[in-house]
């Protein structure tokens, strides 16, 4: 029992001086390699630091790189690259939810009074209209997506076209119904 502990408190240290090794080697160019992609070299510590982390989460790492240090930079540039994209969805996902439109809050606390209702009313009702002024893969895509609940992969598989086409589906209806809602809320300011 306790020469494992002592096993595995060697391999740690094995693995961390390794670690250490390789991102001094490799230190410039991964950091240009994060720095060109992220245009921050304020973030380029934490992702290094997050390089570390995930390095130091491989188990048998030095088992794992034996024989292959000559391709430990590509290895490296690949962890990193797989942390900038996992960076950019969440960052995405923030983004997306944290838009939710200038009703979103006072609309949650004001919806059964007339107004509100009213309000919403016209605006389904111009969200409806500008449904119909889109071309129908467009709609087709919108509303499996949104009144469905579909992913875009879902949706692909049942229109036979690629997850992209769906996206520039979703993206073009989605920009015609806020366009259409933008230019009645105006109208509507103009006249109120």
């Amino acid at each position: 029992m306790l020469e494992n502990v002592l096993n595995r408190q060697r391999e740690k240290q094995t693995s961390h001086k390794l670690i250490e090794r390789l991102l001094a080697e490799h230190d410039f160019a991964l950091r240009r390699f994060i720095r060109v992609r992220m245009n921050s070299s304020v973030d380029c510590d934490d992702v290094m630091q997050e390089v570390y982390m995930r390095l130091s989460q491989i188990e048998d790492l030095p088992a794992k790189l034996a024989g292959r240090l000559d391709t430990a930079r590509n290895y490296l540039i690949q962890i990193a690259s797989n942390l900038l994209i996992d960076r950019a969805r969440r960052a995405q996902v923030r983004c997306a939810d944290q838009h939710q439109g200038e009703y979103a809050l006072n609309d949650l606390i004001a919806i059964d009074e007339p107004d509100r209702q009213l309000h919403n009313k016209r605006l389904l009702h111009q969200v409806e209209c500008a449904l119909q002024q889109i071309r129908q893969e467009q709609r087709q895509a919108f509303l499996m997506h949104r009144i469905d609940g579909l992913s875009y992969r879902e949706i692909s598989d049942n229109l036979g076209v690629s997850v992209s086409t769906v996206e520039k589906h979703i993206s073009a209806a989605l920009l015609v119904i806020r366009n259409s809602v933008d230019t009645a809320a105006l109208g509507s300011n103009q006249h109120g």
